[in-house]
């Protein structure tokens, strides 16, 4: 007999040199599993999981925890799980792919949450902010951009902030020129690291370019960094959704 409950697999990258680059994805399952939505809801890391994790039967939902429709979620997971066109059907077993979570239509408000808690600690109107948004970036694809960018532009039509910009670690506008550029008189500025979890580029990379950039200039500019956005409590509801989409866009077929 099949189960009645779907079930979820959280598929993430992993990181060998860093445990908080897995504690989000770890931390979330067990969320969702003590829901009691799921039957079963378990976490791949890509790094250490070379193999197809053993799955349930019935049907199984696949989220991407990546920041952008890069290699990993495009041809990666399909890959590993003999998916065609984000879907695999067996006698027993039926998979799904979700949309990644750089790309999910929930997460501008959720990054948007997170600006809005920094501006009630420091006492700032949300309008008088310059939000920025720091996201991996890649010289090689196009992924991250695209998906930072769609997040800009979706940040920007909910009219909250003063201003949306983008910046990235490893492509332009990259993060320590972007702040060097910066005029004294500026608004506060408001960080959001679109990050999966608090691996090196969110707990290292982004405070250290802000600590370097007050070192090398003096700069006074007020600049808070939120933190990443993939670690927050919400990211579970925005996951329940995001499976819902999913079944009705598959059932429909």
């Amino acid at each position: 007999m099949l189960p009645t409950r779907p079930s979820v697999m959280i598929i993430a990258h992993g990181s060998s040199v860093s445990d908080g680059a897995q504690e989000a994805a770890m931390q979330h399952a067990l969320t969702l599993q003590q829901s009691n939505r799921y039957g079963h809801v378990d976490v791949c890391f890509l790094v250490r999981d070379h193999a197809t994790p053993n799955l349930p039967k019935g049907e199984v939902f696949l989220l991407p925890f990546f920041m952008s429709n890069g290699y990993f979620v495009t041809r990666r997971i399909p890959d590993l799980f003999g998916l065609n066109e984000g879907l695999r059907i067996c006698a027993d077993r039926q998979l799904y792919q979700c949309d990644a979570l750089g790309i999910d239509p929930e997460l501008a408000g959720i990054i948007s949450s997170m600006a809005r808690d920094v501006c009630t600690e420091q006492g700032y109107a949300p309008a008088d902010i310059h939000l920025v948004l720091v996201a991996h970036g890649s010289e090689k694809s196009r992924a991250s951009a695209e998906a930072t960018y769609l997040q800009q532009k979706t940040v920007e039509s909910r009219k909250e902030f003063g201003k949306v910009s983008v910046a990235f670690l490893n492509e332009a506008p990259f993060l320590d020129k972007w702040l060097y550029d910066q005029p004294e008189e500026g608004s506060p500025l408001v960080l959001v690291g679109l990050f999966a979890a608090e691996g090196p580029h969110a707990t290292e990379d982004v405070p250290g370019a802000i600590a370097k950039w007050r070192k090398m200039t003096g700069s006074k500019l007020p600049a808070h960094y939120a933190g990443a956005v993939g670690t927050r409590p919400e990211i579970v509801k925005l996951i329940q959704h995001s499976i819902s989409r999913c079944a009705a866009k598959f059932r429909r077929i």
